[in-house]
């Protein structure tokens, strides 16, 4: 028998909204298309010399081209690379939950009829 820490966490899909679980689906497919795609630049980063890659106005400071763009690649790539984790373990509760309909959710404040702020 092993051990292990066992807990619960809440994932919030910021501004992201769903009505089954194969929106879901394609939504990671075509985070799985642009990740795809950041790979590839980064096989081009890494087997293109700098004379190759750098656009001539950038010729007198081609390290710090290089530099702000593999962060600029890699900031997104893990931002896509999070996103796709955080919808998998979404879809994950959708399918262990037999959840096929996704009901639409929304922040409850905005239902208040009461808030004086709402005609």
């Amino acid at each position: 028998m092993g051990w292990g820490i066992n807990f619960k966490t809440n994932i919030y899909l910021s501004r992201q909204n769903f009505s089954n679980k194969f929106e879901v689906i394609n939504k990671i497919k075509g985070n799985d298309e642009i990740i795809k795609k950041h790979e590839d630049i980064f096989k081009m980063f890494a087997s293109s010399t700098p004379k190759n890659i750098i656009p001539d106005d950038w010729n007198e400071q081609p390290i710090d081209w290089l530099n702000n763009s593999i962060t600029d690649e890699l900031i997104n790539y893990n931002e896509l690379i999070i996103e796709n984790y955080n919808l998998s373990l979404y879809l994950n509760y959708l399918i262990e939950n037999n959840i096929n309909e996704i009901k639409s959710e929304c922040d409850e404040n905005l239902l208040d009829k009461n808030r004086p702020d709402i005609d």
